[in-house]
């Protein structure tokens, strides 16, 4: 009975706890936003391109305390 209380603490503690393997550096947030970035102007969707760059944008600043990411550019219409 013991065990099983102490089993099912551990799994909440764990649930709880914010995951490291999860963790995203702001280098890599930036990467991955001028991949897709890139891949959206590859289509030739100048309204698709504006959509991405305004939610990464706003993505990148709500996570890391208002950073930007100097390596991507606004897109120019």
């Amino acid at each position: 009975m013991h065990f099983a209380r102490a089993i099912a603490a551990v799994a909440l503690m764990g649930a709880l706890l914010p995951s490291a393997a999860g963790a995203v550096s702001l280098d890599q947030a930036c990467q991955r936003f001028a991949d897709k970035l890139s891949a959206a102007q590859a289509s030739g969707d100048q309204q698709k391109v504006q959509a991405v760059y305004t939610k990464g944008s706003q993505r990148i600043a709500s996570k890391f305390n208002g950073a930007t990411c100097p390596n991507v550019q606004p897109p120019t219409p």
